[in-house]
């Protein structure tokens, strides 16, 4: 989908088809092939073309990853297909309008553009080079035929270039460049106290009378709804750790097979030039001529490029990657046995043709130390057994919390450890009780009403709960001394907020009667400031305060004063004593420039969503 192109207009296309290519094997893999094939059901449609319920769930699928990599550690049991649902199929109905959109213009992809760019793709690669059979493999896995896996790339490349192309057009004109900047480096110098809530909040009193009167008026504020509480049991894989034994054997012998495996292997990274033979032998001139060149200092990589006929890998200057001893090709490794890092070999004679072998780098292998390992070794054999036990587990739990009045003796008898939740509400909970699936289940005729165990719910991936209702707080309306002191801030803020704004209005007539307002300040010992040459970017005063001051507009007769409330509360009297215009000629044509960028980004961005929406909102979508 479109959201992080629109989002930094960034749109590549090799990322388009790794997004394409991964999300689906990491979601579906093999199922894939049953979700997607040509009587897929509808779940959208845009003027007429069919939106498919698995483009909807690669979507959620898709989305879910997004958020899980830009929220760490939020926990995805909350991202249920019903919550991502409806904003995915928005999505793809906005991008199915967009591909329309382009098509109209008269974009399209060419067999000749979609070839070079699917060739491309180190996914359809073998040996470096583009594979047929590797191709059709991959988006056959996908559940794509080849007219199909067209028809997705052509989609997200033509939609992402007719937004791109949207955006590039955004202008912005000279003119409105220094009207901005008139407007937004204008000046003012202003003095200005503050009357802290606070002052006026501390020596007021609140009887039992206004506290009881208050209680009573705002009786709806102070309502609990129905609330309960849960005995829950959490299984998983962690909470069995404790009852794995690992001894010093079992993470011997795994060690002792790591090591082997690892081997202490070298590797070696290389590049090659490779040269084909040709029936009348001329590859012999090119491979010496080739050889007289690096010997005179020239670039291997850029001879590569020049002169190898190994088209996976020329463009890169020859890189092949790296290799172990077991992964090199045949006769490579007797070549690379005088070789330092650097060198080239000799012309080494292979079914493909001649290479010359370049050295890059040789990395000895080392084997694992013991001591360092151990802890690591013991910690993953002990979560395998445990991933082992769960499935146990998680029968005799379903089996003994089945019909009990409490599932604190399935704990104690199966030696896990029993939760009691916060009390919680229908719509919102914590802990255990902010998982949907837990809430919805809590509230269910079985657990709420007859109160049974819960079935065994698998929240995620082999992590398990069962739940009973242990408390049913009836709703009510909280005790008046559980709200008192709630009740008496509340009253002494708006008091003193009476109290501030009456002084505040008292010192305004004074500033307003051409009294000064530093000289007002120091006699009352109010806190006063003074801001000179401040823009509405650079002034340090509360915002409120600034969006007041620069409120007044040039022209306007000076002094002129006000009063504002911050957004905590405190009141503000202020007195402007000059506004300067803007200097335009002082911001430099490198500022300039960028200011002129950022504008055009602006206005490219709300012409967009203005055109978007006209297009979605004309497009016929049916849901």
């Amino acid at each position: 989908m479109l959201q992080e192109f629109r989002e930094n207009l960034k749109g590549v296309t090799a990322t388009i088809l790794v997004g394409i290519i991964i999300i689906p094997f990491a979601f579906f893999g093999i199922d894939s092939l049953f979700l997607s094939g040509p009587d897929n059901d509808q779940a959208a449609s845009v003027n007429g073309e069919k939106i498919t319920a698995f483009q909807v769930q690669q979507g959620i699928e898709l989305r879910r990853q997004q958020i899980l990599e830009q929220f760490e550690g939020i926990d995805p049991t909350f991202l249920t297909d019903d919550q991502l649902h409806g904003p995915v199929v928005d999505a793809l109905v906005r991008d199915a309008v967009l591909y329309q959109a382009a098509r109209a213009e008269g974009m399209a992809l060419s067999d000749a553009a979609f070839r070079d760019i699917v060739a491309s793709q180190d996914v359809f690669k073998r040996d470096g080079k583009f594979d047929p059979a590797v191709y059709e493999y991959t988006i056959g896995r996908l559940g794509y035929t080849p007219k199909t896996y067209r028809q997705r790339v052509e989609e997200e490349i033509l939609a992402n270039q007719f937004v791109g192309g949207i955006f590039a057009s955004g202008f912005v004109s000279p003119a409105e460049v220094s009207d901005f900047l008139e407007i937004n480096l204008q000046e003012r110098d202003f003095h200005y106290l503050t009357l802290s809530l606070a002052r006026f909040v501390d020596d007021i009193e609140i009887s039992d009378e206004e506290v009881a009167s208050y209680y009573e008026q705002q009786a709806s504020s102070f309502e609990e709804p129905e609330k309960l509480t849960l005995e829950y049991i959490s299984l998983s894989a962690e909470s069995l750790l404790d009852q794995v034994k690992v001894d010093d054997e079992q993470v011997r012998a795994q060690f002792d097979a790591e090591a082997s495996q690892a081997g202490g292997e070298t590797s070696w990274q290389l590049a090659h030039i490779l040269v084909e033979e040709q029936p009348d032998g001329s590859q012999e001139a090119l491979l010496t001529d080739i050889q007289e060149r690096l010997a005179a200092g020239e670039s291997f990589a850029e001879l590569a490029k020049t002169y190898s006929q190994d088209a996976g890998s020329a463009q890169q200057g020859g890189e092949l990657g790296s290799f172990t001893q077991a992964d090199l090709p045949e006769g490579f490794e007797k070549a690379l046995a005088s070789l330092e890092p650097g060198q080239v070999s000799a012309p080494l004679t292979t079914d493909s043709g001649q290479h010359l072998i370049k050295l890059v780098s040789k990395t000895e292998g080392q084997l694992p130390d013991f001591d360092e390992q151990k802890e690591r070794i013991r910690a993953e054999l002990a979560l395998v057994a445990a991933q082992e036990m769960l499935p146990r587990v998680v029968e005799e739990l379903k089996e003994k919390s089945y019909s009990v009045d409490s599932l604190s003796s399935v704990a104690e008898e199966m030696g896990l450890e029993m939760g009691i939740s916060e009390p919680f509400s229908r719509t919102q909970g914590s802990g255990i009780a902010a998982n949907p699936k837990v809430l919805e289940t809590a509230y269910s005729e079985d657990v709420l009403e007859k109160g049974y165990a819960s079935d065994v719910m698998e929240l995620q991936d082999q992590d398990y709960v069962v739940i009973k209702l242990k408390d049913r707080i009836p709703a009510h309306r909280k005790p008046l001394d559980e709200v008192r002191s709630t009740i008496v801030a509340r009253l002494k803020d708006q008091k003193g907020a009476e109290k501030a704004q009456a002084k505040a209005a008292e010192l305004l007539a004074k500033v307003k009667g051409g009294d000064n307002v530093e000289d007002i300040a120091v006699a009352d010992d109010i806190p006063w400031q003074v801001a000179l040459n401040a823009t509405r970017f650079e002034a340090q005063a509360d915002p409120r305060v600034v969006a007041a001051v620069f409120a007044h507009p040039p022209g306007e007769e000076l002094p002129v004063s006000g009063q504002v409330t911050t957004a905590s509360g405190d009141v503000v009297v202020y007195s402007v004593s000059r506004v300067g215009r803007a200097d335009a000629s002082k911001v430099s044509d490198e500022e300039r420039r960028g200011l002129k960028a950022s504008l055009q980004q602006l206005m490219a961005t709300r012409e967009w969503n203005a055109y978007e929406e006209i297009l979605v909102g004309s497009a016929k979508v049916v849901k």
